[in-house]
Parts: C-alpha cells; structure tokens; sequence
C-alpha cells in the first residue's frame, strides 16, 4: 500500500508541477533533488516490502512479532517522515518561489473620531419623506478599522501587476457608510461597510517594447483612489494617477500613457487617456441579469491629463485635466426610488500644483482647483420625478467649482523622528459636483458645498508605525453635499447654520 501511495505521490508531484508551471516555476536543480529523493525512497520501500512478502516463506510457522518485521516498521515509519520532510521542502520552495514573484504587503488602520453635528438636515431618499432636521447630533465613540492587502509583480520587462484589496468598517456595525456621499461600485472599497474584503484596484501596466513612441497601456481597475494631494496627509508617496478634487473612486477602463518628455522638454511631461464606465445598466433579473438594460443607458467617462514637474522646481508635480461624463444616473443615489433615470452629462476642468519639501527646507505647499459645468437631461421623467443634474427637473445648466490648498511642514527633530504638521483648506460653490466617491474621511470633505478646515499632526515611531491626530471644522452653506441629483439649497432659507467638528486619532502601520 505504501509502495501505491508513494508512487502516486511522485506522479502527482510532477504532474501537479507541470500544471502549475504557469502559475509557480521551481528552480531545476530543487525539482530535480526532490524527485530523485522520492526515488530513493520508492526503491527503498520495493526492497523492505519484498522482505516481508519472502521471509514467512521461509519459516516452518508463522511467528506473532518477529524482531525483522519491527525494524522494518521503525524503517517504514522512518521513511514516511523522510517523505514528510521532502514534502515540506516542497511547500518551502514553492512559497519562496511564489514570493520571488509576486510581491505582498499589508497595511492596517484604527481611526477614533468624535464629531458633533449642529443644523444638519437629513434627507431620507428612499423613503420619500420631508427631511428631518437635528439641532445637534454628537457621536464621542466611533471606531472603525481598516486592512488593505497590497500586491505587485514584474511579469516581464514590459508587464507589471498591481492589485489591492481592502476592508473597511466601523466597530461592531456592517452598514454604516459615508455622510453626504452615495454607496456604489465606485467606492465599495473606500465606504464603511461589511467585514468582507473589496477590490479597491487590480490592474496591468504593459509598455510595448520598440514602440516609436514612449507608451504604457493600463488595463484594469485603475490606481484612481487617493490621489494627489492626499499623500501629504497619508504620509505616503502618490497612490494614484488623477488629482483628488477631480477623481477619487474605483474605476475600470483603460488609459494609455504617452512620455512626452523627449518631445517639448518638460520633466516627467506625459499625456493620459483614459476611458472607463462609471455604471453598468442592466436588467437586474434573475434570469437575464447580465443583459443591457434597454430603457436607460450606461453612464460612460472620458478624461485626458497633462503632467509633467513644475518648471524649475524640483520635487514638484502639475496636472491639467479634463473629464467628460456621459448619462450620470439617479441610481448612484443608493436606494431612491429613481432607479433608471438619467440625469445628464457633464464636463470637469482641473488645475493641480504641487512641490515637496521646497528649497530643502522641509515644506510641502500644493492647491487644487476645479470647475463643473452641466448639462441636464430634459426626460419627461425627470420633469415627473423633480430631479435631474443638479437641478429640480428643468434642463437649465450649472457651473460650479471648488478649490483645495494645504501646507505641510516637517519639524526638524530628530528625537521626535521628525514629525510633521499641516493644514488644510478647500471651499465648493453651490453647484460643486466632482467625482470624490472614494474619500477616506467619513464626511467626504472635499465635496463639501461650503468650507472645511483641518489642522493635523503627524508622529513617525518607525518606519512601518504611524500616528496621526487632527481637528475638522466644516461649514456647510447648501443643500447635497457629494450628490448629483437636485439644485442645491441655501440653508439659510431653512434658517439653518450647519457645522460639522471633528477631533480625530489614528494609528497606521504598513509593511
């Protein structure tokens, strides 16, 4: 039996190698070593079997416990040790082959925050009733937690994988999302949520060799969340491809990359092209759920970004953009009853500047700024419903804008690990809309129709350990904050001052 077993275990080494061989390459002379193992100790078995086939044989009558057959047990024994040990030399080279190609990190995040609201009015959309509105409501004891698993390999000189996974929630709940934001595939991975892990990016960088032109095509859920100049406040190198302001979300589709640096002579210059869908229309059955939905339309985004560094400014970065987006649905506001209804296109226009550490001196200076004009859908429904894009079902358009500076600045203390303290400020106008689903504070900030303000201070313990403490103060002076659909309001027709305080501590570790 043990001859069958250990015959079957080589064979399905090698086929279970061959098989794989796309997926996890063992080094030849490792797999070589391995089989000629299992060889030896096949070989091995053959002959002690064969001991115990012959030697009855040769005896008048049987005896109960021969002093042979008990050290032929101890040799088997042996030797199954010996194949376990082979085995798990097996497992080692194929998880340090495995590591050698694909590189894993892992980052967690507990955030405190204690936040008091004061004239909020709320909106209940899918229940259609009048909104309600609070005097104060204060909430001293919010956990949440945060786990990302990080991933990327060098496939070959022009192929490189990237992905990240991620879960976020808030103690002991599995519902809870973010204020003044809707909940949808576009931000699944950045808004409080279950225990379940999300795929907040996964996407393949492929540079074609002996292009005329320097090229990179990246396919995939884009690296489109955390962008400039979140960074700052991350204490962290640039996550992702677009400015915050304009773009901050989970994003499939595909942009091509073109260096232009050769070409007008500006450092790190490029051209991004990308496109990508921001939702899917389809049945939603149970028997044809994949199928187009007919009776409305996909909602599509095209964009184009210019970069390059600031001219003579070393550690610097600037990015003009622009977006278009077609067909914006109702249905990205979770849970109305609008489910279908297309709101109408819009454009995006943005300016970033940035520069790190200018002049050696150990300040970081960056601002932002854009515009959104609209372009409502005039569909009878919309006039039925009362909606449509950032209007009350009319089709008149909207220009809004917005605008994000900071400063941020590394104390030159070396017993302290040099730590660093910023400050942040950006205002939104009545029609502000950008695309800011993936935010990581739990308010979306930066679509805030009003003004915000954070101080923040920023400990290093380590290389791997962070701690960071901040104040948010926010003023909101309209209606719909983060949402698309409606004409915003003053609040003060409600004769409201809305305020949002925060106090926040949060410990970060990465490795």
């Amino acid at each position: 039996m043990k001859k069958v077993l250990l015959t079957a275990g080589a064979f399905m080494l090698w086929t279970g190698t061959v098989c794989a061989a796309d997926m996890v390459r063992i080094p030849a002379d490792d797999y070589r070593a391995i089989i000629k193992s299992l060889e030896v100790l096949q070989q091995r078995v053959v002959e002690l079997e064969s001991q115990k086939e012959t030697a009855p044989a040769a005896r008048p009558a049987p005896r109960p416990a021969a002093p042979m057959a008990a050290a032929d047990g101890e040799r088997l024994d042996q030797m199954a040790d010996d194949i376990n040990n082979i085995y798990d030399t097996l497992d080692q080279v194929e998880t340090k082959t495995l590591k050698d190609r694909i590189n894993l990190g892992a980052e967690y995040r507990l955030r405190y925050d204690s936040y008091t609201y004061e004239d909020l009015r709320v909106t209940d959309y899918a229940a259609g009733t009048p909104p309600k509105v609070y005097s104060k409501i204060n909430d001293d004891n919010n956990f949440t937690n945060r786990f990302r698993i990080n991933m990327d390999a060098n496939i070959s000189k022009s192929l490189k994988f990237h992905a990240r996974l991620a879960a976020y929630h808030a103690w002991g709940d599995h519902d809870q999302h973010q204020l003044a934001s809707f909940y949808n595939d576009g931000n699944a991975a950045h808004a409080l949520g279950d225990n379940g892990l999300k795929i907040d990016r996964f996407y393949i960088d492929w540079i074609p060799q002996g292009f005329p032109i320097p090229l990179a095509i990246t396919v995939g859920r884009h690296p489109s969340s955390e962008g400039p100049p979140v960074e700052f406040k991350e204490n962290r190198t640039r996550q992702a491809t677009y400015p915050s302001l304009i773009f901050d979300g989970e994003a499939d589709g595909i942009v091509a990359t073109v260096g232009l640096q050769r070409y007008i002579g500006l450092k790190d210059a490029g051209l991004r092209l990308a496109y990508g869908k921001v939702y899917r229309s389809d049945m939603n059955t149970t028997d044809f759920g994949w199928l187009d939905n007919e009776e409305t339309e996909d909602s599509d985004i095209f964009a184009a970004f210019l970069e390059g560094q600031i001219p003579m400014i070393s550690n610097s970065l600037m990015v003009f953009s622009y977006a278009h987006v077609w067909d914006m649905p109702a249905s990205l506001v979770d849970g109305t009853p609008m489910d279908g209804l297309v709101l109408g296109d819009f454009d995006l226009y943005g300016a970033h500047f940035q520069v790190a550490d200018l002049a050696n001196s150990g300040l970081d200076l960056y601002v932002s700024g854009s515009i959104n004009e609209t372009d409502p859908n005039d569909d009878p429904l919309n006039v039925a419903y009362g909606t449509g894009l950032l209007t009350d079902g009319d089709d008149e358009s909207h220009t809004g804008w917005a605008v994000v500076a900071g400063a941020r600045y590394t104390l030159p203390i070396k017993a302290l690990n040099n730590p660093k303290v910023g400050f942040e400020y950006n205002h939104g106008s009545k029609y502000h809309f950008t695309m800011t689903l993936g935010t990581n504070e739990l308010y979306n900030k930066f679509a805030v129709r009003g003004d915000a303000y954070e101080l923040y201070y920023i400990q290093p313990m380590n290389r791997y350990l962070f701690f960071r403490a901040g104040i948010t103060h926010v003023e909101y002076d309209y209606t719909g904050s983060g949402q698309p659909a409606w004409e915003p309001k003053s609040l003060d027709r409600f004769g409201l001052d809305t305020t949002m305080d925060n106090a926040y501590l949060l410990m970060d570790v990465r490795f």
